[in-house]
């Protein structure tokens, strides 16, 4: 069998992001910063079209993620396809409130590190959330069997994604945390999944690079301590 490659991408930073505030099912604008990162992530696919082509591109249904992929989908002259199952990891009624906040009056990291089935009110818990892109992803594999394909999402769904493929998928998947417009390639050869690239950003300019660790980081490696 004729090895299938998935090219995970996520979004450029947003508002949202630089705040530290979770926005899952919730929307917010790229940033200036975003904006360079996405134009660097369609340059790096433009380069790259002859040697490594795309047969197909999909994207989360969320317009931070839309707007990345109308990078690519120029770069490589292809519709992008929106996949329900890409939509970002939600946590309901917690919405929109700051990791911090988060942190210090939900114990939300700690709570998920002792159970990934935790899900806030109204909300999906990482086990939900691991399942529904996993399912996603394999349908779409299954669909280009042999071909490469692009999918442009979100820092939960990938986190989720190579926790289960890459790593023990006991639940510690914040590790995998990626940067916005980190690019992860991984091949499905049939039978299990490998990992060629992971949370690759050597195509972005340094002052796109963002140095700030989110304020769940340290909380994990508390909780990982404990």
């Amino acid at each position: 069998m004729t090895n299938t490659h998935v090219i995970l991408v996520r979004h450029g930073e947003t508002t949202a992001n630089h705040e530290q505030r979770w926005y899952g099912a919730l929307d917010a604008p790229l940033t200036e910063r975003g904006q360079h990162q996405v134009q660097a992530t369609g340059e790096r696919f433009a380069q790259r079209r002859a040697g490594a082509p795309v047969d197909a591109l999909y994207v989360s249904p969320l317009p931070r993620a839309r707007s990345t992929a109308d990078a690519i989908s120029a770069a490589l002259d292809m519709e992008a396809i929106v996949d329900e199952g890409l939509r970002e990891f939600s946590i309901g009624d917690w919405e929109g409130r700051t990791y911090q906040d988060l942190i210090d009056n939900e114990q939300l990291w700690a709570r998920w590190a002792k159970d990934p089935t935790f899900a806030p009110p109204n909300g999906e818990s990482p086990l939900s959330v691991g399942k529904r892109a996993v399912a996603a992803v394999q349908a779409l594999t299954e669909a280009h069997p042999g071909e490469r394909i692009v999918l442009v999402t979100h820092g939960g769904i990938i986190s989720c994604l190579l926790d289960v493929w890459l790593g023990s998928g006991s639940g510690d998947w914040i590790r995998w945390d990626p940067h916005n417009c980190a690019v992860s390639e991984l091949v499905w050869d049939g039978e299990r999944w490998h990992g060629e690239v992971v949370n690759d950003i050597s195509h972005l300019p340094p002052d796109a690079v963002i140095e700030v660790v989110p304020s769940y980081v340290p909380e994990m490696e508390k909780t990982r301590q404990d």
